[in-house]
């Protein structure tokens, strides 16, 4: 089993697109464990959706295909279509469409870097352990993900930056058991060594994520629609929630697993982490002490 586990997350040098194709193969081969821990965060989260927006999602996707949109499509773009007239629901409904799905984002992305450190050690963690463990050192993923946003929110460069060195950073978070100030600093700091990496593979993952989760959720709906010769009404909060939070199930998953890939390759590049894990099993138990 360890040795499986080592194979489906090597501690080798890969690039972008080697590391998006990790992370579809492990959310393929792991699926039962990362669809679990993805429907944990983000049930919650959409039933929160639901009941604060209801009024506005009451006509269903007819008017309020913007939703759909705005799940599958990354985040600047996401944002245009949010402002746009597609959403009637003022600045409540724009704050609370990004702000509660991107703190889901970032559960699932320490999670997934929980999970990345122990399968690429061979040990078999479970999806719902990972998320429980980063569930108790929740105050410190809470703090980090509000730092980044200040950053991003504050600064013309964060915003468009911010993915890009901050992406590693609750991967990092739950890989490394730090605090929210290290997990930041890291990220800023190893994202800057290999910047081109980092951009071309968050590129990468977010065209793979939401081609996935297009295909999965979107392109079933527009099918529809297209059959019955226009955007197929599912009316109520219900249908408008759920057509909205599908692609989420997997493309959450897959950009936080690309991420958590990034991070372990970062550490890989610039810190030799591949050989001090080597040194490490191959140190007899005690030898460090003379024992």
């Amino acid at each position: 089993m360890g040795a499986d586990l080592r194979a489906l997350v090597p501690l080798t040098p890969q690039g972008p697109v080697e590391l998006v194709d990790t992370a579809t193969h492990l959310l393929r081969t792991r699926f039962a464990d990362l669809m679990a821990v993805s429907l944990a965060v983000q049930v919650p989260i959409w039933l929160v959706l639901a009941v604060l927006l209801r009024d506005q999602w009451a006509s269903g996707l007819a008017d309020n295909d913007g939703w759909l949109w705005a799940a599958v499509l990354p985040d600047p773009f996401a944002i245009l279509i949010a402002l746009g007239n597609n959403f009637e629901g003022g600045i409540l409904a724009v704050t609370l469409s990004r702000v509660l799905p991107s703190s889901g984002l970032a559960t699932i992305g320490a999670t997934c870097g929980v999970l990345v450190r122990d399968w690429s050690a061979g040990r078999p963690t479970r999806g719902m352990e990972a998320l429980g463990r980063v569930a108790r050192r929740g105050h410190h993923l809470l703090a980090l993900w509000a730092l980044v946003h200040a950053v991003e929110l504050v600064t013309v460069v964060g915003i468009g930056l911010g993915p890009l060195v901050f992406g590693a950073a609750a991967p990092l978070l739950g890989m490394e058991r730090s605090s929210a100030i290290s997990a930041f600093r890291r990220s800023w700091s190893l994202s800057l060594r290999n910047l081109g990496r980092a951009v071309a593979t968050v590129v990468c993952a977010s065209f793979v994520a939401s081609l996935v989760g297009g295909l999965l959720a979107g392109v079933p709906l527009i099918l529809i629609g297209g059959f019955f010769g226009r955007w197929v009404d599912l009316g109520g909060t219900a249908a408008t929630a759920l057509g909205s939070a599908a692609p989420h199930l997997f493309i959450d998953p897959l950009l936080a697993m690309a991420m958590a890939a990034l991070a372990l390759d970062l550490r890989v590049r610039s810190e030799a982490l591949d050989l001090e894990t080597m040194l490490a099993e191959s140190t007899p138990a005690g030898s460090a002490t003379g024992a």
